[in-house]
C-alpha cells in the first residue's frame, strides 16, 4: 500500500482527467468516526457539507455504501441526490434507481432467527449488541463484559461452524461479527452494478473495514482505492492515516473537477464528532 498524500499529485491528476467519477464511501469509520454503539454514530457537519459539494460537482456521482440498513444510512447522511447502499450492497437506491438482492430476501427469516437467538442468550447487560438489519445481522462485542466473554466466543464458534446450514455465512469486522446470506451481493458487486448503470464512470472507493476489501478487489487495476488506516494484505492501492483525512480527500476530488476550487472549512465544521 502507498501513502495517498505522498502520491496525491499523481492521484489528483488521474482523477481530474476522467470525464465522470463514481465516488463510493463506507460510512462507519470512513465518513463518521467509529462509535461505542451504532446508534451513537454521527456525520459531522463538515463531512456533510463536503459530500453535498462533491455531489454537486460536474461529472461526479456519490455513493454511500454501508453495512447498515439502507433506511438507516440514508437517514444518517440526510442528503438527496446521492446513491445509497445498505446491508453491504444487498439493497441499493438512488436517483431513478432501486435494487434489492432476491436471494437475500429469501434468507431473511434465517437471519432473523439467528439474531433472535443471540439476543436471548446475550441480553443488553452482557455488553453484546445484536442488530437485525433485515437482510443481514451484526453482533457487536465492543462492550462485552469479561464475565460473559467465554460464553460469547464459544457460542460464536458454534454459529460460525453451523452457518445457517450453508445458506448464511459470518465475517468479522471492528469488534463485530457480521451475518449475511451466502450468495448475496457484496460491496464489490454493488459498486460494479451501479457503475454499469451510470455508464461506467471511473470509480473511487474509500473504506476502512474487512467488507470494504470486496470493493477494493473488484476495482483493482481499474479504479482508485483508498483504505482508512494502513493494513498489511489490503487490496487498496493507497491508505490514509486516519478517518479525519477523508474530509481532505473529498476536498481534493472536488477541487479537481471542471470549475472546482478548494473550499475553506468554517469554524465548527468539524464539530459533533463521536469518539471511536
Amino acid at each position: 500500500m502507498k501513502s495517498f498524500w505522498k502520491n496525491s499529485a499523481a492521484a489528483a491528476a488521474r482523477l481530474a482527467s476522467e470525464p465522470a467519477l463514481l465516488v463510493t464511501l463506507d460510512f462507519d469509520g470512513t465518513l463518521a468516526a467509529l462509535a461505542e454503539t451504532p446508534g451513537q454514530a454521527r456525520l459531522q457537519p463538515g463531512f456533510k457539507a463536503a459530500l453535498k459539494a462533491l455531489a454537486a460537482a460536474r461529472g461526479v456521482s456519490v455513493f454511500i455504501l454501508s453495512g447498515r440498513a439502507l433506511a438507516n444510512v440514508r437517514e444518517l447522511v440526510g442528503l438527496r441526490g446521492l446513491y445509497y447502499g445498505g446491508n453491504h450492497g444487498i439493497e441499493l437506491k438512488g436517483p431513478g434507481f432501486a435494487w434489492r438482492d432476491a436471494g437475500a430476501v429469501k434468507a431473511r427469516d434465517l437471519v432473523a432467527g439467528v439474531a433472535a437467538d443471540m439476543r436471548e442468550r446475550f441480553p443488553p447487560g452482557t455488553g453484546v449488541l445484536v442488530e437485525d438489519k433485515g437482510f443481514s445481522a451484526s453482533v457487536h462485542y465492543r462492550n462485552l463484559k469479561k464475565a460473559y466473554s467465554r460464553g460469547f466466543f464459544g457460542r460464536m464458534k458454534a454459529l460460525l461452524a453451523a452457518a445457517g446450514g450453508g445458506k448464511l455465512y459470518w465475517r468479522r469486522g471492528h469488534k463485530v461479527f457480521e451475518l449475511l446470506p451466502r450468495d448475496a451481493a457484496r460491496k464489490g458487486a454493488a459498486v460494479t452494478r451501479l457503475a454499469a448503470r451510470l455508464g461506467s464512470p471511473f470509480c473511487v472507493a474509500v473504506g476502512d473495514d474487512l467488507t470494504d476489501e470486496d470493493m477494493f478487489a473488484a476495482l483493482a487495476g481499474r479504479g482508485l482505492t483508498v483504505r482508512v488506516g494502513r493494513k498489511a494484505g489490503s487490496k487498496a492501492e493507497y491508505f490514509l492515516s486516519g478517518q479525519a483525512e477523508v474530509l481532505r480527500l473529498l476536498d481534493l476530488i472536488r477541487a479537481g473537477r471542471p470549475g472546482g476550487r478548494k473550499w475553506k472549512l468554517k469554524p465548527g465544521n468539524l464539530s459533533g464528532s463521536v469518539p471511536g
